[in-house]
């Protein structure tokens, strides 16, 4: 596949730019630079094993890491192949310094490092094929034009802008994918600007993750582009992390899954709700965490306590939704829920999820009756950062099965 019009790497002011070359200890350059800035290249540690370092600037790299273990233990020590460019399984790839990698045409595309350095890319799609196209919407526009792949590995998670300007009539289609011949994944979309116009797509990633960006053309158009790619490294709602003031978060934006789209509020039933440890909840000292969810999809985990709250009773029948909830001070935890119309559904907690024996002084409410909105509600210590389990159960009637809303805070 043609890939001819791709620049060679230069250094510029505030930015990294890289071109399509290969990233080579010599590479016969005459301004010193011995690698394609932003590119990761081949390393070795002490122990022999093999890593990978990030080409900073064209001539100054980062550390060798390896896989799960982070930076060499020993330091780095020489290799023939040491500063060859690295496939996507991080292993040395021969280049001839005259020409460019195929991948920029191809899954996965060509692999790019991007951080909180601003990286620069310049490129020219004509004479390439046309491959792809955005889903169906604005970005469907890149059928029909030359494209060019680029699969990008984030050094750390947070905001990621991406902004690619075009060239002459050139007009430029960018998206986003998480699988990169899937085009169903599209994760975002940049098609609102004509010939010679620039598009930009705002988007969060993840570290570890896999994101491929595709330089397409509108219309069937092609030229030359420059992209510009900044990561800015911190937490945000989808990372998968619980940070203060979230109270949950499952690493999506989907909402009613188990957590909202803004990761304050523990909406749906997850798997998770059906066994110990359970759903899990987060409470910040100051906050009130609101959700809904219902006991229904689940199956009848616990038979104590009973009916009368006694963990030495009957058997309880009941189906029961789980919440593992991790208190953030300590303090005493109110939980109030309010069930649909027609059901009353009882509520009790343990300190340790399969042991009833753990169920202390207030962790238990079984006093309202059905009716237009029967609410329980249970107050009870917790210390800071201790887990506690918290359970929405049918209260020993088979059929009280069904929606409820609950909040946690902790006064």
């Amino acid at each position: 596949m043609n890939i001819r019009g791709l620049l060679v790497s230069a250094l510029v002011i505030g930015g990294v730019i890289l071109g399509a070359q290969g990233c080579t200890a010599n590479t016969g350059a005459t301004d010193g630079k011995v690698c394609t800035a932003g590119a990761n290249v081949f390393c070795r540690c002490a122990d022999r094993s093999e890593g990978t370092k990030l080409c900073k600037d064209g001539k100054d790299f980062g550390p060798c890491t390896t896989d799960g273990a982070g930076e060499c233990k020993g330091g780095e020590i020489t290799d023939p192949d040491t500063g060859k460019e690295v496939d996507d399984n991080g292993k040395p790839v021969e280049r001839n310094n005259n020409t460019s990698p195929t991948t920029i045409e191809t899954c996965p595309g060509k692999s790019t490092s991007i951080g909180a350095s601003e990286v620069v890319i310049e490129g020219d799609t004509t004479g390439a094929k046309d491959d792809f196209k955005g889903k169906p919407g604005a970005c469907a526009a890149g059928s029909g034009g030359p494209d060019h792949v680029y699969h990008l590995i984030p050094t750390a998670s947070g905001p990621l802008n991406i902004k690619v300007q075009a060239m002459g009539s050139y007009n430029p289609t960018l998206y986003l994918r998480s699988t990169c011949e899937d085009e169903a994944s599209q994760l975002a979309c940049g098609e609102t600007t004509g010939a010679g116009g620039a598009e930009q797509i705002n988007t969060n990633v993840i570290t570890g993750r896999d994101y491929f960006l595709f330089v397409d053309g509108a219309s069937g158009t092609a030229g030359k582009y420059t992209i510009t790619a900044k990561l800015t490294p911190g937490p945000f709602c989808g990372d998968g992390k619980v940070d203060q003031g979230e109270a949950c978060d499952d690493a999506n934006k989907t909402d009613g899954d188990g957590c909202s789209n803004d990761c304050k509020k523990v909406n749906g039933d997850p798997t998770s709700g059906g066994s110990c440890p359970g759903h899990p909840v987060h409470v910040w000292s100051g906050m009130t965490v609101t959700g809904t969810g219902s006991n229904l999809p689940y199956g009848n985990t616990f038979n104590k306590p009973d009916t009368s709250c006694s963990t030495s009773g009957g058997t309880n029948i009941g189906q029961e939704h789980i919440y593992a909830v991790t208190p953030h001070a300590s303090g005493t935890l109110r939980v109030t829920v309010t069930s649909e119309a027609g059901l009353n559904h009882m509520i009790f907690a343990r300190r340790t999820c399969t042991d009833a024996a753990s169920q202390g002084t207030g962790m238990c409410a079984n006093n309202a009756s059905a009716g237009a909105t029967p609410v329980e509600t249970m107050s009870f210590s917790v210390t800071n950062n201790q887990t506690v389990y918290v359970v929405v159960d049918g209260g020993g009637v088979a059929s009280n099965k069904g929606n409820y809303s609950i909040s946690m805070t902790i006064q």
